[in-house]
């Protein structure tokens, strides 16, 4: 993290004060606030596992409507008339059916006629869509190879993405460093393998699919403090998905982590009500405003 670069948030948690080495954007480079909203883990098609039975179900699936929440995030992302919307994977469920996906697209549709980008990185329950096993499902990662292709959806990767025309910069890792056209490939992957692109004076967030030792410990697949030592772009801030609930069950702290520099990581949780956790909790998203002094979140319920 630059000196200079703390978040704040709604939760009243203090500014991080910690730092990379490097320094701080200029005034000159400085620009606006850019807004954006935070989404992960919407695992479209879910509510299909009561059908299916092909993973985990919570007792309340029965309520659980994928078009609902695509709904309730376009609604969300047009009242705070945010200027991007970031989603960091399982954009999909692993089953999933034609209606589900057309009106997916359709809440997209209206996004991009409002001029609002939409930034992922994708999961592995984005990759499993490929070759559904239920009669019903159809081919996710061809829909979302066409979500591409039509401009609904613009994919992460590790050279940088300007996100909305501002001074932010976007980088992201898919599950298992597979983007969309390479799923099917080796799920194998190692921090050797990743080469940011050059960055920009930033700020510059990177976005991740995997667990992290943040969260789950030695558990967990990627120790960002390990990934950030061989990388040559400096990070001001790490957007993660995968988890499904907050650490510790800790709705309160459990969503926001610093790695051993003080880059500020965040998690915005599942977009559905997919966890246990999330029994007699409203699933939210996160409203992130970008400026040169850091980052604010927001929680918004879906």
């Amino acid at each position: 993290m630059r000196t200079g670069f703390y978040v704040d948030n709604e939760l009243g948690e203090s500014r991080n004060g910690l730092s990379r080495s490097g320094s701080s954007r200029t005034e000159s480079e400085s620009s606006e606030d850019v807004t954006v909203l935070f989404v992960s883990d919407t695992h479209l098609g879910f509510e299909n596992r009561a059908d299916t039975e092909s993973g985990k179900e919570v007792s309340w699936i029965g309520v659980i409507s994928s078009q609902t929440t695509m709904s309730r995030i376009v609604d969300i992302a047009l009242a705070q008339d945010v200027d991007a919307v970031i989603h960091t994977g399982d954009i999909l469920d692993h089953e999933v059916g034609e209606i589900t996906l057309d009106a997916a697209e359709a809440t997209l549709h209206i996004l991009s006629m409002e001029e609002i980008p939409v930034y992922c990185i994708i999961g592995s329950h984005d990759h499993g869509s490929k070759h559904p096993s239920n009669p019903g499902s159809v081919d996710g990662v061809a829909w979302l190879q066409r979500q591409v292709e039509q401009g609904y959806l613009a994919e992460l990767t590790m050279s940088p993405t300007r996100v909305a025309d501002s001074q932010v910069d976007a980088y992201g890792i898919s599950a298992s460093n597979v983007g969309i056209d390479d799923v099917g490939q080796g799920l194998d992957w190692s921090f050797a393998e990743i080469a940011f692109g050059a960055a920009t004076p930033g700020p510059n967030i990177l976005c991740l699919h995997e667990s992290t030792s943040l969260y789950r410990g030695e558990d967990g697949d990627v120790d960002i403090d390990e990934l950030f030592a061989q990388s040559r772009v400096q990070f001001d801030c790490v957007l993660i998905g995968d988890e499904h609930s907050p650490k510790h069950d800790d709705f309160n702290n459990g969503y926001a982590f610093t790695t051993g520099d003080g880059t500020p990581v965040h998690y915005t949780g599942p977009a559905i009500r997919l966890n246990d956790a999330y029994e007699n909790r409203d699933a939210f998203v996160t409203e992130l405003t970008i400026g040169a002094d850091g980052v604010r979140t927001r929680r918004h319920a879906v």
